[in-house]
């Protein structure tokens, strides 16, 4: 198979960072991954909890699944173009406030405001204008998030890069398990106004701790993004990027089995498991996971410093393989016991693989004069699969429930498990890293 020809270079260099990142304290490390709590708090409140109960509410229950397959997709395909556009205009900007932080800010504040017009859609509310607000939402979540994943390659020394993980990771946890426990108890009946300002007021606390505690150096601008050659450069080619391609695919198909069944969890424990109270026993569901993964999630990136990425991999991608596989058990005897023990062992996964997510994409970077473009192209990795994996696992159950949820439950788990297989395995086709 013959490389891709190389893409025309810009007509001038972008604008890099002036001068080698310095070695980060932990408090540095905090300050650096506070945001990242707070993007992981936002949507693990909304994807698992808030988002299923809102829709079911405005839909009803015989559409549940058709929309819930349907808004989440749609608002994740904008972010396909947002987070690299944000990223390339990052790469260009010039502030004495640093190239990326004025779209962190910026992006937060167009979020917050569609996210508290999203607290007033309930029973009788237009699902076509809330999917619209949810487009806002998006756009201002992914506007800020291009720039932020540049921000870590900037900042951050190489040999720091898998404990910067680890700590991204940590706070991919820590947001994600404190905004599904918030959620699972603040939604009750058909009042979101209470979750939303919840999800609203951590935003801008953390918000303001990474603003003002990451020293982001001054940057000069750099060319005006000409749209022929951003267009003719967006996606990088060459021989440099084959392992880029690699980690991005890998990733892809990982997370695939990731949101196959996130965003599913509530009906499932509603219909196959007939639970009493599906959002407060989600929550806990989503808690027990994510505190599983603490642990990993912390030794993960310095473990992968010193032993290498791919070894990281293969174990949390087979233990989350091997948790879905066990799901399938479940729905035939439903238990909610055994299935919070079995979402303890996906969580241990799944905290081993974030930790050493980010770190393993930044190693593969061949180049930093557009970390943020190149950063948000692989942030596509992860918003790609939140389109597609929710739209096939809702378009199975609907397609599915005139023979039984049973069946659909069956084999939407059992295509999740073929994911993370296969996002493990192609790890090994990745050159010239651990």
């Amino acid at each position: 198979m013959t490389e891709p020809t190389p893409a025309p270079a810009p007509a001038a260099p972008i604008a890099g960072p002036a001068e080698p990142p310095r070695v980060l304290r932990t408090r540095d490390q905090v300050f650096l991954s506070c945001f990242w709590f707070a993007y992981n708090f936002h949507w693990g409140a909304l994807l698992a909890i808030v988002l299923p109960s809102q829709i079911t509410a405005i839909v009803g229950d015989q559409r549940k699944e058709l929309f819930n397959g349907l808004i989440p997709p749609l608002g994740a395909s904008l972010s396909l173009l947002v987070t690299p556009l944000a990223g390339a205009l990052s790469d260009r900007a010039g502030s004495r406030f640093g190239r990326r932080r004025p779209f962190i800010l910026v992006g937060t504040l167009a979020n917050l405001v569609f996210l508290l017009l999203m607290a007033g859609f309930t029973h009788g509310g237009g699902i076509w204008l809330f999917l619209l607000c949810y487009l806002g939402v998006q756009l201002g979540n992914n506007w800020s998030g291009g720039p932020y994943a540049g921000l870590i390659p900037d900042v951050v020394a190489p040999r720091q890069r898998g404990a910067a993980s680890g700590w991204l990771a940590l706070m991919t946890a820590l947001g994600t398990l404190g905004g599904a426990i918030a959620a699972g108890q603040l939604v009750r009946g058909e009042r979101f106004g209470p979750v939303y300002g919840t999800i609203a007021a951590v935003v801008v606390v953390f918000l303001i701790l990474t603003l003002a505690g990451v020293r982001e150096r001054p940057a000069r601008p750099g060319p005006s993004l000409d749209l022929r050659t951003f267009l003719t450069t967006f996606l990088p080619r060459g021989p440099a990027y084959r392992n880029f391609y690699l980690v991005l695919v890998t990733r892809a198909l990982v997370t695939m089995g990731i949101y196959s069944v996130f965003t599913f969890f509530q009906f499932f424990l509603k219909d196959i498991l007939r639970v009493p109270d599906p959002p407060t026993q989600t929550s806990y569901l989503i808690a027990i996971i994510i505190a599983a993964g603490v642990p990993t999630s912390l030794a993960g990136g310095v473990l992968s410093d010193r032993h290498g990425r791919k070894p990281l991999v293969y174990l949390s991608g087979g233990l989350m393989a091997l948790a879905s596989a066990i799901f399938v058990g479940v729905a035939f005897f439903p238990s909610l016991p055994f299935m919070f023990v079995v979402g303890a062992l996906f969580g241990l996964g799944y905290g081993a693989y974030q930790a050493v997510d980010w770190a393993l994409a930044i190693d593969v970077l061949p180049r930093g004069d557009a970390s943020a473009k190149d950063m948000g192209i692989w942030h596509v990795s992860l918003a790609l699969p939140q389109v597609l994996a929710p739209a096939i696992t809702g378009l199975t159950l609907n397609a599915l429930k005139p023979s039984g949820l049973l069946l659909g439950y069956t084999v939407v788990f059992v295509m999740t498990a073929v994911w993370f297989v296969l996002g493990t395995v192609f790890v090994r086709a990745i050159r010239g890293v651990r």
